[in-house]
């Protein structure tokens, strides 16, 4: 097991700190508390350091890590009732943005001790991480444009892997999109409408495709909670018959086609 001596010590300080805490923390508690027991342990760490992410030689943004042991093992922090594929998928994110084979995820938040010693190995695709293909149908709008697309968003999706923030799945999307040939136009806001007058806009990076689709990629924990009526009143103002909403903070990358 490699650097086993290393994340064992790491895990015996996990021990330590969740049995002197208790699981009413935010996480940030936590994390300066692993920092001050692997000091005790003579283990340098560093908090929250920005690594730039590259997707295809291309800088598409920034990603914090929780924690980062003696600059050899990522070590990242949850508080939640238990631990799951998409925490493990996020984990090995970080650990190709540092290029380092070994990360140990950590819990805080369920009632026993819960954590995952991770391996990362550039050679083999992780288990955890699936894609579930779409078909072309015949009643799409722009058809092959769509699935182009959509091919585009998986490669993205298997390339980046879960757990970055939504820009840079945006700007990487932009970039693949590019590379295929397409005509795009970024856009960074959205105009927010009541009874059709607009009262403000908001945040979010979404594309334009040959001024036929727009793309909207998002990371968020429920694809859900994105109103797709708002989607479309947005796409009716840009007069866009066909949208594509992307979630890449899943395992799997289940396109949603909108029409407006």
């Amino acid at each position: 097991m490699i650097y086993e001596d290393l994340t064992g010590a790491i895990i015996g300080a996990y021990y330590e700190v969740y049995n002197r805490t208790s699981r009413t923390y935010p996480e940030f508690i936590y994390e300066r508390a692993m920092i001050e027991e692997l000091r005790l342990r003579g283990l340098s760490s560093t908090q929250q350091d920005a690594y730039e992410i590259f997707y295809k030689e291309r800088k598409v943004g920034e990603q914090r890590l929780d924690l980062f042991v003696v600059q050899q093992v990522v070590v990242e922090n949850k508080v939640t009732d238990r631990l799951t594929r998409l925490n493990k998928a996020q984990c090995i994110s970080y650990l190709k943005t540092v290029d380092k084979p070994v990360g140990v995820l950590l819990n805080f938040g369920s009632e026993t001790p819960n954590f995952h010693r991770l391996y990362f190995d550039p050679q083999k695709k992780p288990e955890f991480v699936t894609q579930e293909k779409v078909t072309p149908d015949a009643e799409w709008l722009y058809p092959e444009l769509s699935y182009d697309i959509i091919g585009g968003l998986y490669e993205v999706h298997r390339t980046l892997g879960a757990g970055f923030v939504h820009w840079i799945y945006a700007n990487a999307c932009h970039h693949e999109l590019k590379l295929r040939g397409m005509g795009l136009e970024p856009r960074k806001r959205i105009d927010v409408l009541y009874r059709g007058i607009p009262i403000g806009d908001i945040a979010f990076g979404h594309l334009i495709v040959e001024g036929k689709i727009m793309v909207f990629p998002t990371a968020i924990r429920d694809v859900a909670d994105i109103r797709l009526e708002n989607l479309r009143v947005w796409m009716r103002q840009r007069q866009i018959q066909l949208g594509i909403l992307a979630n890449f903070d899943d395992t799997s990358l289940k396109p949603v086609l909108v029409k407006a």
